[in-house]
């Protein structure tokens, strides 16, 4: 029974994996969380939102683009990495690699939606 227990426990953890990445704004007094499922990619328009520094938290294969479409050239952030002076970044590609973006074109103000 213990063993049975421990393994569904497992399975149960693993079910519910997530990539986030933490965004923040110049003064660092606003903080958002991104999070999509540990088989999903996303790609998060942050155009109207202020970007001071983005830090991976677990993010896996996370990618930022001047562009709001997650298209064109890129940077690489590493899974658990941080950066700043990130002003120029207008989206931001979150979790798995290897699969394409999902972006439902929603471009918020992150802090306050």
């Amino acid at each position: 029974m213990h063993k049975f227990l421990v393994l569904l426990l497992t399975l149960s953890s693993s079910a519910f994996a997530y990539k986030c990445l933490i965004i923040k704004n110049n003064s660092g007094s606003q903080s958002f969380r991104f999070c999509v499922n540990d088989a999903d990619r996303q790609c998060f328009c942050v155009k109207n939102t202020q970007t001071g520094s983005i830090k991976g938290d677990n993010g896996g294969d996370i990618k930022l683009f001047s562009t709001t479409d997650c298209t064109g050239n890129f940077q690489t952030l590493g899974t658990n990495s941080g950066i700043s002076n990130t002003q120029w970044v207008n989206s931001i590609s979150l979790g798995a690699s290897g699969k394409p973006s999902y972006s439902d074109g929603f471009c918020p103000n992150w802090y306050t939606a």
